[in-house]
């Protein structure tokens, strides 16, 4: 017998052979308990004296493995205060999981945004959708106990899932899955019995794709986290303290450093991961991860498409590409435009960006009030988009890596949806004509950030991009390399008011307009006129999914001819080099952009 990860299954053997004793005699007998015992030794053989490898319980679980990564955030557990600790690397290295689970697909195809089911095996055995649509009342596989690393935390049950829900719906919160999820959504979780919770919704507000926002396939999933353990062990400790039901538990968490794993035997999905530990380490340097994969001091390594495939042929590795490609360019941050806001207090969103920026004179912000200034505005952001040179970027920079695009919506120029009117020309000439038209013949200086924690592509993009604008049309840059994370609470108050990188990797009719519409939480520097708010926002509740991809094409049309998205380049999906000590790995694909699935390595 054999387990299905690897390594024999004794005990199983043991008993099947003895159920067949009986039936024989009792020379047979004797040489039947020599053969087991003989296959008992074998399996549990370290092989030779040579080997490093761990020797395998019977289990299954056996081996070690190293994943190198760009970015490693601290882990504070806390939903409303976590970022994408909990929803990234939680919830792809199997530490925590989502109350539904997304179909397998894998990449490049794009995942699911419908049609999950409780074969999947996220926490739910099964849910219903009232007559109504105000309400979703999900039942609890029951027995899928807490990781016991940190303490005896019993088993998962209703007050953990609302608890979790409730916290990362708070006004207040930042956590990334949760700002992908509409106000409508966001009534609140009620505990129903201690296995059965209701899901509030507002009459009118549901959403066809609620499987995928509160699925593990979308954009940092929201994970369910211990309700007792943050009552008693305290806000600090949680931090400090992380318990999941996933096929790992996390034996050390050390932001921008490390996080230990190791397998979870019985698993409560019947799955046992075949490696017992898994490291993934902090890399933030491209060369140190490349040069840590060819010395194999780690086995998976992030890698950025003008190196990996060098690296691969030296050392017998592969790729494997997970998410979806994006659009990489310049949010153009501090044009607030609409006020209106359901979930913020008062009903108004507060705008400091905006009047900063009116107040510094800030050439790429319009002041509504005042038609002329709008104008001039629009100009310098039209004139910064004809200077940058795409062709150029992606055939030298990238090395051929990417491909142009001009929609923020992504939507690429062969794409039958997509219209010659976003085309942006490189027309250097016409751009220095429209920054003296705006009333900037000399250019201007201005503060750009360009997150230090982005890939390498897009870090090199975004400052070729700023030479450009240099030489064409003085504009002189102080580049701020303050790491995402730290400077992304200023996309939820509203006082980011400079150009800066990002890019989002939308799905085809996606309510993409939740980033670009007044709200309580994270936005990407600025807002549309009410009248196009509401028609995004219509996709959140919009059957139809022609219809959905219809209106992001009419609000590309006004994202054009505004120019509020400086395009780049699309960006590929992240790439991972995968080592030779490598057998098999079949992550799942998903909008995160992280390594996910360690159940499913194995090793030579």
């Amino acid at each position: 017998l054999h387990h299905q990860y690897g390594g024999f299954n004794t005990i199983a053997l043991v008993r099947e052979m003895i159920l067949r004793l009986r039936y024989l005699n009792w020379h047979r007998m004797v040489l039947l308990i020599l053969i087991v015992a003989s296959i008992s030794l074998i399996a549990c053989s370290g092989g030779d004296e040579d080997s490093t490898s761990v020797e395998a319980p019977t289990s299954g679980s056996a081996g070690s493995i190293v994943i190198a990564i760009a970015e490693l955030p601290p882990l504070i557990q806390e939903p409303k205060r976590d970022i994408n600790a909990l929803g990234g690397i939680g919830k792809d290295f199997s530490i925590y999981e989502t109350i539904v689970r997304a179909p397998f697909v894998a990449p490049p195809a794009p995942p699911p945004q419908q049609g999950y089911n409780a074969a999947d095996l996220g926490l739910a055995e099964s849910w219903e959708i009232s007559p109504d649509m105000t309400s979703i009342t999900f039942k609890l596989r029951p027995n899928i106990p807490w990781h016991d690393n940190f303490g005896d935390w019993g088993t998962v049950n209703a007050e953990d899932v609302a608890f979790t829900f409730n916290s990362a719906f708070d006004p207040e919160s930042v956590n990334n899955g949760a700002e992908e999820i509409g106000p409508e959504l966001k009534l609140g979780f009620d505990v129903v019995d201690p296995m059965t919770v209701k899901m509030n919704i507002e009459a009118g507000g549901f959403d066809p794709t609620w499987v995928w926002l509160l699925g593990n396939a979308g954009f940092n999933g929201i994970v369910i986290v211990n309700k007792d353990a943050f009552d008693q062990l305290g806000e600090a400790e949680f931090a400090k303290s992380p318990i999941g039901t996933g096929k790992y538990k996390a034996l050390e968490w050390v932001g921008d450093d490390r996080v230990v794993l190791e397998a979870v035997e019985n698993h409560w999905t019947g799955i046992t991961p075949s490696v017992k530990s898994v490291k993934i380490v902090s890399m933030p340097e491209q060369a140190t991860r490349d040069a840590a994969l060819r010395s194999a001091e780690v086995d998976i390594a992030q890698l950025d498409a003008q190196t990996i495939q060098a690296t691969l042929d030296a050392i017998g590795g592969r790729v494997q590409e997970i998410g979806i490609a994006r659009p990489q360019g310049f949010q153009m941050a501090g044009n607030y435009w609409s006020v209106d806001c359901a979930d913020c207090e008062g009903g108004e969103m507060p705008r400091p960006g905006l009047f900063e920026a009116i107040e510094k004179g800030y050439p790429w912000v319009g002041d509504p009030s005042d038609p002329t200034a709008m104008e001039n505005a629009r100009k310098v952001r039209v004139a910064m988009a004809m200077t940058v040179d795409q062709k150029s970027i992606v055939e030298f920079t990238l090395k051929g890596f990417g491909r142009p695009i001009y929609a923020w919506q992504n939507i690429l120029p062969d794409d039958p949806l997509h219209k010659d009117e976003w085309i942006i020309p490189h027309d250097p000439e016409g751009a220095r004509k429209l920054m003296a038209e705006a009333g900037y013949p000399d250019g201007f200086d201005y503060e750009v950030w360009i997150p230090s924690t982005f890939g390498p592509g897009t870090r090199a993009a975004a400052e070729a991009s700023v030479a450009m604008w240099r030489q064409e049309l003085g504009m002189n840059a102080t580049i701020d390399k303050t790491e995402y994370g730290a400077r992304r609470p200023q996309t939820v108050d509203k006082t980011i008011n400079v150009p800066f990188t990002h890019g989002i990797n939308w799905i085809p009719g996606a309510t993409s307009a939740r980033y670009i519409c007044p709200n309580a939480g994270h936005i990407v520097g600025f807002t549309m006129p009410d009248a196009l708010c509401e028609l995004g926002m219509s996709n959140a509740t919009e059957l139809s999914l022609d219809k959905r991809i219809a209106n992001n094409a009419e609000i590309q049309d006004f994202l054009s001819e505004q120019m509020l998205f400086i395009p780049m380049f699309q960006a590929p999906a992240l790439l991972f080099g995968v080592g030779p000590r490598i057998d098999k790995w079949d992550p799942y694909n998903s909008q995160d952009v992280l390594p996910n699935s360690p159940e499913s390595i194995t090793l030579k």
